[in-house]
């Protein structure tokens, strides 16, 4: 179970938050290249040595709101009771995100307009995007271990696809096709059928 986050933590998030929303402002109002990272960080209130300690490069920053999810999901998760079941635990971090896009869709929208910049950010998994995923796989691997969960197809690979579903959405709200939450809402019967295979509801 994640550990609450010590004052340190608490108040590098802070920082980041700060930088993160400075930037949003400024790539909104001036666009993404036409943004310094000096403009930032006065906006910010901090220096410029102080925002490359925390991102290193401009495009860094787009990270942050990928790390702040991963602290809601997490959050959540110490949140709940533990003696939920664990498919139960993976509806709440779709939700958990589902909630979280649609509360920040413009920042989300940026985020993935401006990501183009960081050669990295969709080629390989962010360590917040791993985590995550992490999370849903051992959630998954558990339910699976409890007879909750069809076991013909490993817990990494029913990740996948349970991921796919919150992606999906997000996509569509960023395409300004829907909000996030009622289709992950809806998929998650969807993402029952899969994940069961046939497997009757636990009692």
């Amino acid at each position: 179970m994640p550990q609450p986050l010590g004052l340190r933590e608490q108040k590098n998030l802070a920082v980041k938050q700060a930088f993160f929303t400075a930037a949003i402002e400024l790539f909104k109002e001036k666009g993404f290249e036409a943004t310094s990272v000096d403009e930032i960080a006065e906006r910010a209130g901090f220096s410029r040595a102080t925002y490359f300690n925390h991102f290193g490069t401009k495009q860094g920053v787009l990270r942050y709101y990928g790390q702040r999810l991963q602290q809601r999901v997490e959050g959540s998760l110490c949140e709940r009771d533990p003696t939920r079941s664990a498919l139960d635990r993976v509806r709440q971090i779709l939700l958990t995100m589902a909630r979280e896009a649609d509360a920040h869709s413009e920042e989300l929208k940026l985020v993935y307009l401006y990501s183009q910049y960081d050669t990295e950010y969709l080629s390989r998994p962010t360590p917040a995007r791993r985590q995550v995923f992490q999370l849903l796989e051992t959630l998954i691997a558990e339910a699976q271990k409890d007879g909750q969960v069809r076991t013909d197809i490993s817990a990494r690979q029913l990740a996948f696809h349970v991921q796919s579903v919150y992606q999906g959405a997000v996509m569509g709200s960023v395409a300004g096709y829907c909000t996030v939450e009622p289709v992950v809402e809806a998929g998650w019967s969807f993402i029952l059928d899969g994940v069961r295979g046939g497997l009757a509801p636990a009692e």
